[in-house]
This record gives C-alpha cells, structure tokens and sequence, in this order.
C-alpha cells in the first residue's frame, strides 16, 4: 500500500487489473507473488538492509516498481527500468542501485482458509511517499490507476464501480480509520507479533477476519 498525506487526507494507491485471470477485473493495491530469485544472492545485492522478512520485501519493492514504475529507494523514488522479474534485479544490481526495503512496514498477512479453490499467503506492507508520485502501469496487466482516499475507494465498491476483494476492503476500511499516514505507521508498527489474518467461513459462506491490526495506544 504505497500511501501519501494530501489535504484530502491519507491517499492510496490503487491499480484497476484486467478482466482476466484469477483476480481480473478487480481494483488492488500494487502487488505479486513471491519468486525464487526474490531470495537469492542477487536480491540480496539490491537489498540496503536485511531483514527476517526479506524475500517478501524485495517482491513488494519489485512488484511495485513492475506493474507501476515507481522504485522505493532508501531515501526517495525513482523510475524503474522496463525489466522485470530477475532481469529487472539484474539491472539494479548491475547499476549498483540499492533498494529501501525498510521503507517497507508489514501491516499484516493473510492466509486464505481452508477448503478455498486457491490458497494464498499474502503479507500486506505499508510505505510512505511525500507526493502522489507519477505512474505508469503494465498495460500487460493493469488498465489504470489512480490515487484515492480510502473513503472514496470504499465508496466506489459501494456503488458497484470497483469490484474487490475482502482483504483489500478490509485494508481500506483500516486506512480510512487514521488522518495521516505517520498514524496509519505508527498503527502498522504496533500490529508486530499480530499480523497474521486467517478469514473465518461463516454457515452464509461469507468470511470474515478473525482480527485485524492493533490499534494505536
């Protein structure tokens, strides 16, 4: 969740995916799936810090720089370099560029239940940038994006203009809650040791979160 402070209030970034595929046609934050070479030593060349999480990470910070060309550095952003995957690690490791992973905060992770069709263990994180940076998707697999309050993204589903999924909802439901993003931070940080979501099926076949993140003391 790549969010900013506006006079609006907490903006997020969100991306529209086609209507393809398991998730397609749905309105999402940036993201992906963990590979191999997230782990290996050339992720690891890219990497400023090392942290227990660090595959994951380094997923998010590539993900991220792939579906929409925004790359977090330790202090800032930049434009990604068109490649992806392991060539686009390839390339920043070649250029001696270092990636800011600790800009990243887990806010939480999620694990699908059991009995679902597909099963995921998605890790949320949340990271700051000072403006609305400019974006430019993958039109592979997006077909837009925009920056929103979260009210306005939750307003949008309401009325049948996105459609989304609980963990997004749930996520923008939390967001709505804090007025600026150093309160969304210092909630995501307090959730350590709490971050694990597994929905719970109810007898409707609805689910529901079991907890979400602390809130702020």
């Amino acid at each position: 969740m790549l969010v900013t402070d506006q006079p609006s209030g907490v903006e997020v970034l969100m991306v529209h995916r086609k209507p393809r595929g398991f998730f397609g046609g749905l309105t999402v934050f940036p993201g992906g799936g963990v590979e191999e070479y997230d782990g290996s030593r050339l992720a690891e060349a890219v990497a400023s810090e090392t942290h227990e999480d660090e595959r994951h990470r380094v997923a998010a910070v590539r993900e991220l720089a792939e579906e929409t060309g925004v790359l977090l550095l330790p202090d800032g952003e930049a434009t990604s370099p068109p490649a992806k995957g392991r060539e686009l690690l390839q390339e920043l490791a070649d250029r001696e560029v270092e990636v800011g992973l600790s800009r990243l905060v887990l806010v939480s992770r999620w694990v699908t239940p059991e009995g679902a069709p597909k099963r995921f263990d998605a890790w949320f994180y949340l990271a700051e940038v000072e403006s609305a940076v400019p974006v430019t998707v993958d039109e592979t697999e997006l077909v837009g994006h925009v920056w929103t309050t979260p009210d306005e993204a939750l307003r949008r589903y309401d009325e049948g203009d996105w459609k989304m999924f609980l963990p997004t909802l749930a996520h923008l439901r939390w967001l709505a809650k804090r007025r600026t993003v150093a309160e969304a931070l210092s909630a995501a940080r307090g959730s350590d040791g709490r971050t694990l979501v597994e929905p719970k099926r109810m007898e409707d076949g609805s689910l529901v979160p079991l907890h979400l993140p602390a809130e702020p003391q």
